[in-house]
């Protein structure tokens, strides 16, 4: 099994020429790839290097590297010679670098300038950083650091060294927060290149660190946005979660906010309230008992109709939809379980030569089909079928009807035609028919919302069907969750793979 980093057309980057790339780093990733390995995450943890070379799909250097905890700039070379030169601009002490921190401790002075070795692989290193206050809040300072030298953690000991350690640097004395404070916003070069990164909001406002909700919804969508900064107003994505608080997604000029609770307290939704106004966003609810708000948002050149009260796209998928979007030309498309028919569409936008959508549910086959009106879409090669998914595949197979691509998006139960289906105990047959129902070198994508149900469980259910069927040729491959969604090396909630016959 291999697992597969789909591409991503909002990936962005700050800078580029024909020499060096450079990433605006969000919070949470490495460099480069983490060698530990969870549980459960396997070969997933891609740094940010490896993320980019795959989104490219070219080889990228390290120049310099930034702590996964960093936010900011962070350069790449696009070749050995370049990544060398500016190495050594770094190496040389030419590179001007601009950090902003923030500590919750207080200073009389508004300077300092640290001149205190740093011991590493147990050997002591000249380190020497200057630090400029900038401003304060009641609780918090802003600081400026200008490292002359670039140690191992240099900015974090100095500022420790100080007495101003950096907000939620427990490691170096820094107090207690749910993420630490430092962000690399400027790099000036000898050559004249200077590349800039905007701090996160709370750096510009420090008093929404005083605020742990608010905090907490700055901090998730800085992260979100840092990768995703090249989506338009119009477009879908996750913008913050925390779990068993809040899930905060966008579509299009509306934010819809979900969560565990059945309600927030008033100061909560005033500051949810004040973030979508901030983002020039309107804010709708899932768990407010108002009447069902409908409105049209786009993903790419697609556009879906929305509901307030049930929203009718699942945003974990949007790489899968952009990929069959790009991969269906000429090709035959079943899509079972299509519920609003996201699938469907895309696969229509992707001038897929036919396209079925099979789910049980009529009102959501009636919301597909006001989908595909949406998007000027119509013709006999679009049909919606409103039958039971499974039993359909057993016409087929009787029919001999085959599909080049497959898409099934698996409901974990739900009341069949006849009798009951759940995951746990039907995968595997219905695996097995999808599989036989494919053309010789067709394609199966499938996705599984199921906490019971690991990565390595859905894999040994595909082997097991291959046996029995005796598929010779069968590359299974496990799609990694979108970076709006999981970090990479976090257990994924969504479990997807693209299977081909061969």
């Amino acid at each position: 099994m291999k697992f597969l980093r789909l591409p991503d057309p909002l990936l962005s980057i700050l800078y580029e020429d024909d020499d060096i790339i450079a990433i605006d780093k969000p919070y949470g990733f490495n460099a480069h790839t983490n060698d530990s390995k969870s549980e459960h995450a396997d070969a997933i943890q891609d740094g940010l290097i490896e993320i980019f070379e795959k989104q490219r799909q070219s080889s990228l250097h390290i120049i310099h590297r930034l702590d996964q905890t960093t936010t900011g700039v962070m350069i790449f070379g696009k070749s050995v010679e370049s990544a060398k030169k500016y190495a050594e601009y770094f190496f040389n002490r030419q590179v001007k670098k601009t950090y902003l921190f923030i500590t919750k401790n207080r200073s009389e002075k508004k300077s300092y300038l640290i001149d205190q070795p740093i011991v590493h692989k147990a050997k002591e290193l000249d380190a020497e950083t200057s630090l400029t206050f900038l401003k304060k809040s009641e609780n918090y300072e802003l600081w400026q650091a200008n490292p002359r030298t670039g140690r191992n953690h240099q900015i974090r000991i100095h500022s420790q060294a100080a007495g101003l350690s950096i907000l939620g640097d427990t490691k170096y004395e820094g107090h207690p927060f749910a993420f630490l404070c430092l962000h690399n916003s400027r790099i000036q070069f000898p050559n004249g290149i200077v590349i800039l990164s905007k701090p996160p909001s709370y750096f510009e406002d420090l008093k929404i660190l005083e605020n742990r909700t608010a905090a907490l919804i700055h901090f998730e969508a800085d992260r979100r946005e840092r990768l995703l900064a090249k989506a338009n107003k119009d477009q879908c994505f996750r913008l913050a979660y925390k779990e068993s608080d809040f899930i905060l997604d966008r579509y299009g000029d509306t934010m819809v906010l979900t969560g565990h609770q059945k309600s927030w307290t008033t100061s909560e939704v005033r500051d949810f309230s004040e973030f979508a106004e901030l983002k020039n966003l309107r804010l709708v609810s899932q768990t407010a008992s108002e009447e069902s708000i409908k409105w049209v948002a786009c993903e790419g050149d697609a556009k879906y109709e929305i509901h307030s009260d049930s929203v009718g796209l699942l945003l974990s998928q949007r790489l899968q939809r952009n990929w069959v979007l790009n991969h269906c030309a000429n090709k035959s498309v079943l899509n079972l379980f299509s519920s609003t028919c996201g699938y469907a569409v895309a696969a229509a936008l992707g001038r897929a030569s036919k396209v079925t959508s099979v789910d049980l549910n009529k009102k959501a086959l009636n919301w597909g089909r006001a989908n595909f009106d949406i998007n000027q879409l119509e013709g006999e090669s679009f049909q919606f079928l409103c039958r039971d998914s499974l039993t359909f595949l057993k016409q087929c197979l009787q029919k001999k009807m085959t599909y080049d691509l497959i898409v099934c998006d698996v409901p974990s139960f739900f009341r069949r035609e006849k009798g009951l289906f759940k995951i746990e105990n039907n995968l595997e047959d219905l695996i097995q028919d999808t599989l036989q129902c494919l053309s010789p070198e067709g394609e199966l994508l499938i996705s599984i919302n199921h906490e019971k149900l690991y990565i390595d469980d859905i894999r040994r259910v595909i082997e097991t069907v291959q046996k029995k069927l005796k598929l010779v040729s069968l590359e299974i491959n496990c799609i990694l969750p979108s970076l709006d969604f999981e970090l990479p090396g976090q257990k994924a909630s969504l479990k997807s793979f693209l299977v081909r016959k061969k």
